[in-house]
């Protein structure tokens, strides 16, 4: 009797292929052979998912992000600001995530496919942040939404590239002290949890 296959599985576990693989080997020096082994298929199989490598490379940046905004990360990403949803390269799995998130960064201007999924991660990410900031009374917060994913991302990139300088703690306190000074009365509309075990 065949195998059943269930293909919503099959997908998920080769978007996270995709994912470890470029972590490891950049975008432009991932292959296809690479994220099948790592999904523990063939090549021709991811044929059956995706129509080409740019659409299983788009679909992983989706992938990436939905573990951003709708899991908030879970084991993979260090909850800051309570409900807020900033994530920072605090742990071997969130570094992995920001490698991936900075190539596909470097690749979207010149690919008009992953500069609309980068597109519609932000506008995502801010109207998240923005109603949570006005769920707290925020007058206009989309500007401070903004300027508040600028300040992650900044953070993010800083401590992907350069670790050493960029400790958890540093990582954390910057965050913080941007973010207070950011709202009106010094922050009392965040706190802050616990990272994930």
């Amino acid at each position: 009797m065949p195998r059943v296959v269930d293909r919503e599985q099959k997908r998920i576990e080769l978007l996270d292929a995709a994912v470890d693989a470029i972590a490891e080997r950049g975008l432009d020096g991932v292959k296809l052979m690479d994220i099948a082994a790592g999904a523990g298929v063939t090549t021709g199989a991811i044929g059956y998912y995706f129509r080409d490598k740019e659409d299983l490379l788009v679909a992983a940046l989706e992938h990436l992000s939905r573990q951003v905004l709708v899991d908030g990360g879970a084991e993979a990403m260090t909850f800051f600001h309570g409900e807020l949803g900033l994530y920072l390269p605090t742990t071997g799995r969130a570094r992995s995530f920001w490698r991936v998130w900075l190539a596909y960064c470097g690749a979207a201007p010149s690919s008009p496919t992953l500069l609309a999924a980068y597109r519609r991660f932000y506008e995502a990410i801010e109207a998240q942040i923005a109603q949570h900031l006005r769920d707290r009374g925020v007058d206009d917060p989309v500007d401070l939404a903004g300027a508040i994913v600028a300040a992650v991302d900044g953070i993010g990139l800083c401590a992907t590239v350069a670790p050493d300088l960029w400790p958890v703690e540093r990582q954390t306190r910057t965050l913080r002290t941007i973010v207070e000074a950011l709202l009106p009365d010094g922050g009392p509309h965040l706190g802050t949890a616990a990272a994930p075990t």
